[in-house]
């Protein structure tokens, strides 16, 4: 089991970033594609491994949250596709292993009385458009030596993308991040699906929910931090403390240090 931290949006650098990960003793930073310093264009494959050389550090990513790869909208979809995999090539050139990713809900009418999403009328064609996306990412996946983990987002319940889980399992290389926080803000109604592909986990989101808001210190809320701990070990998962400040991360890591998870 490794830890590691999120990029803070309140460091303006990668290099701030790598300073306080190297301060706090952890083990990795999860590169957040969604801020302008985490993507390829502005962050080298051959600054990453100067970062991992000098520290010890090891680095994951998180691709962008607006990916669609069902999207109905061919150049939409083809883009964002392009995108995953000009990510996974940017990750092969950095020695970097695990990519986090989103499973988009897609967009929703709202009626006077519900709610009605897209995805769910057309869902045989979001099904479709969904695995093909996948089939081809997977088949980069090997070529790249990449993992691609789908991170639960308080949606892995809602029934076309729990059917999409099951579609997208035949393949092989189909991996999962469980987010603990996002699972205990759904009040815990991901936990079985996570317990139906418990040998598909390799990555984990570490945060706190208490009652009102998620990505909370560890231990100040309701997530069973310690058994989700005791997964990730007794599986060899990397954690991200998905705290969202230095101070929080601070806390956190002090927290882990009196529970015996770290040094």
């Amino acid at each position: 089991m490794k830890f590691g931290m999120p990029t803070l949006v309140e460091l303006k650098s990668i290099n701030e970033n790598v300073q306080l990960c190297n301060t706090l003793g952890l083990d990795f930073i999860e590169l957040n594609m969604n801020l302008p310093i985490c993507i390829p264009e502005n962050l080298s494959f051959s600054e990453l491994r100067c970062y991992k050389e000098q520290y010890g550090l090891e680095f994951t990513i998180h691709l962008p949250e607006e990916l669609d790869l069902s999207s109905y909208q061919p150049s939409i979809r083809k883009g964002h596709l392009e995108r995953c995999k000009q990510a996974m090539e940017w990750a092969n050139l950095s020695g970097i292993n695990t990519l986090n990713m989103h499973l988009n809900n897609g967009i929703y009418f709202t009626l006077p009385h519900s709610r009605v999403w897209i995805n769910e009328q057309y869902e045989s064609k979001f099904l479709e458009l969904l695995y093909e996306s996948y089939l081809e990412l997977y088949q980069l996946a090997k070529t790249f030596e990449v993992q691609l983990c789908i991170e639960n987002t308080c949606n892995f319940h809602i029934p076309y993308i729990r059917n999409a889980l099951d579609k997208l399992s035949v393949f092989h290389n189909f991996y999962l991040t469980w987010d603990v926080g996002h699972d205990a803000k759904a009040d815990f109604v991901e936990e079985s699906i996570f317990i139906h592909f418990n040998n598909r986990i390799r990555h984990m989101h570490l945060h706190d929910y208490n009652g009102k808001s998620d990505h909370q210190s560890l231990y100040t809320g309701i997530v069973p931090i310690n058994d989700r701990l005791d997964f990730a070990r007794e599986n060899n998962l990397s954690v991200v403390i998905e705290v969202k400040t230095s101070e929080s991360l601070a806390e956190s890591v002090a927290e882990l240090k009196k529970n015996g998870f770290l040094s």
